[in-house]
């Protein structure tokens, strides 16, 4: 489906539990503050002779940075301390990141050496344990207290751990160290690292602090807004999002949180930006801002009028012309968004820097829209290897002609596919699965996904997929095994939880064990039609058919399925009410003639289709 344009400008943010964990180079995004990290160190390097024929203990480790290299103690490297190292890599070779990290804080404590210290820290980022990397940190400083790096990271997790008052004095510093031309970027940045943090109320008054000589700053004030929206400090953010405007009346981010806040906050903000723009008619910034504010109230007209001024007052960007057409996908008015689509595909093309394949695959995407399946396939053949949509196009092109029945043809141009970007290889990968499984190559797809599971292991779509293909050739014991790893891997995937519940209470195993797992599920997503179709189930294999029927009549009204439909029909009919199942199983027939659970269903109840 093409992006809505409120899409455009919006961007998830996730979560890791603690001690999971994570693949190399993944730092927890709250340590990431305005002043970037240095990177910490690399695993322990083989030791060189110093001039004594005694290695230090330091030379385990890469050069310093010079505010350090004054503070690294003169330690022997003995047996006892190689011993150590080697054992602590090993842990992390082998997912034990605990160990490896008691490890290095027990040499840093010994030797004093800061750079343990770090290395524990880093450990204990990876791992995904705030206040483990903190307990580190602090030590790091304490051996290094000129280091740059050790006062940043202390600052941060100090923050994260809800103690942003402590952490007040080493923000104070090195936000002094902010050029007068960067601060207003730094100030904002300064609110998102306290924003990660617990204690929203403290942060807030650590922020205020902070900021107190800069409130004639419009960014001060967005930062401040923001922070009071967290802190539940609702009228104090909008008195400063209206204060950022009135220091800077064309301010974008600060009119988009105003507007953000409510109805009565976005027709404030809309009328502030009319204003201006009536004033100041070629104000781009205002305009866009005043055309986003619009979108986010759905008053498409009124956006369309604004990215029109702007295509008027500047022919040669393509930026109107995509939400021009975007606007007309979603009027609806397919005629005039591909005219708009194919006007943004030429301007991308004469752009220097512009990437066209953007506007070919939004083409294709319009297409698709309208089952032009044959036009879509010539705008993906159009994106050029150079693009960046290149291995969306292909894999896009792919599905395509697989669903034409050219599944090998389509593996084919997928295994062609060159990339080195590790998350191209793994959507690749699990695109060539699907194929097989579309195909009912069901031990083929299954083959794929234990090559695909074993080159990206802590891809949880792999996983889950791997775990489906398994259930799906009879091998539970391995099913069950990989969605175990995966819910003790993100013990908040509802569908882990479900897929294992609904398997067990399908082949009617283990009935309690299935309604705990999909009780889980539910409670993480309670509202999915599919996972509330698993509870009816499971609630029917254990002989309650009043409830089963209420959940999936639920379940089929949020999301008419031909499965769920199969279900709800069973469940009438065991219940007595033949014409009602039947009435369901003719709604889901027509959805889904083929589907095999509605297919196996009526052979069971000696249905005959054409009797529905």
């Amino acid at each position: 489906m093409i992006l809505s344009l409120k899409q455009l400008f919006t961007r998830p943010v996730g979560a890791r539990p603690a001690w999971r964990t994570a693949p190399a180079g993944r730092i927890v995004g709250a340590v990431l503050c305005a002043w970037t990290l240095a990177a910490l160190p690399a695993h322990a390097q083989d030791p060189g002779p110093s001039d004594d024929n005694t290695p230090a203990a330091t030379d385990l480790f890469g050069p310093s940075l010079p505010d350090e290299t004054k503070d690294l103690p003169d330690v022997p490297l003995t047996s006892q301390i190689v011993f150590q190292v080697l054992a602590a890599e090993i842990a992390l070779q082998r997912d034990q990141p605990a160990p490896a990290y008691q490890t290095y804080l027990a040499l840093a404590r010994d030797t004093h050496d800061p750079r343990m210290a770090q290395r524990a820290a880093e450990i204990a980022l990876t791992a995904q344990s705030p206040s483990d990397a903190l307990a580190a940190a602090q030590l790091w400083r304490q051996y290094s207290p000129d280091s740059e790096r050790a006062l940043q990271l202390d600052a941060s997790l100090l923050v994260l751990s809800g103690k942003p008052d402590q952490a007040e004095p080493m923000l104070a510093s090195e936000l002094a160290k902010v050029s007068p031309e960067n601060r207003g970027g730094a100030l904002i940045a300064l609110q998102t690292l306290i924003s990660r943090g617990p204690n929203r109320v403290g942060g807030l008054q650590v922020l205020q602090d902070l900021l107190k000589n800069d409130t004639d700053r419009p960014e001060a004030q967005l930062a401040l807004g923001r922070q009071q929206l967290l802190a539940d400090d609702r009228p104090g953010a909008r008195a400063s999002f209206e204060q950022a405007l009135k220091l800077k009346p064309d301010f974008l981010p600060a009119a988009l949180a105003l507007g953000q806040m409510g109805p009565d906050e976005r027709k404030e903000a809309i009328a502030s930006f009319e204003s201006y723009v009536q004033q100041n008619p070629k104000a781009r910034d205002a305009r866009l801002a005043l055309a986003q504010l619009y979108l986010t109230g759905n008053q498409l007209d009124d956006a369309q009028k604004q990215f029109e001024a702007l295509r008027a007052m500047d022919a040669k960007d393509p930026m109107p012309l995509l939400a021009l057409g975007l606007i007309k996908v979603q009027q609806k008015q397919y005629d005039a968004a591909q005219k708009y689509l194919t006007q943004y595909a030429d301007l991308t093309e004469k752009t220097p820097g512009a990437d066209p394949g953007q506007a070919y695959l939004y083409l294709a995407q319009l297409a698709l829209e309208q089952q032009h399946e044959d036009e879509a396939a010539k705008w993906l053949d159009k994106v050029p290897a150079s693009s960046q949509q290149y291995v969306t196009a292909r894999v896009t092109r792919a599905q395509l002609m697989a669903k034409n029945g050219k599944t090998d043809d389509a593996r084919k141009m997928l295994a062609g596919i060159q990339t080195d970007d590790p998350h191209e290889q793994a959507a690749i990968a699990r695109t060539d699965a699907a194929l097989l499984f579309d195909a009912k190559r069901y031990h083929e797809a299954e083959s794929r996904l234990q090559k695909a599971d074993a080159a990206f292991p802590d891809d949880p779509e792999i996983q889950y997929d791997y775990a489906m293909a398994a259930e799906k050739n009879g091998h539970y014991d391995l099913m069950e095994s990989v969605l175990r790893k995966l819910m003790q891997e993100q013990p908040d995937n509802p569908q882990a939880y479900n897929a294992l519940g609904y398997s067990l209470a399908d082949r009617n195993q283990r009935l309690d064990e299935a309604g705990k797992l999909i009780e889980k599920a539910s409670a993480l997503a309670p509202n999915d039609a599919f996972i509330m179709d698993s509870l009816g189930w499971v609630k029917y294999r254990q002989g309650d058919t009043t409830d089963a029927a209420k959940l999936l009549r639920r379940a089929y009204d949020i999301q008419p399925n031909a499965e769920i439909g199969a279900h709800l029909g069973e469940v009438l009919w065991k219940s007595g009410d033949q014409k009602q199942a039947l009435d369901a199983w003719r709604r889901a027939h027509k959805l889904e003639p083929d589907n095999s659970t509605l297919v196996k269903t009526l052979e069971r109840f000696q249905v005959n289709v054409n009797d529905l």
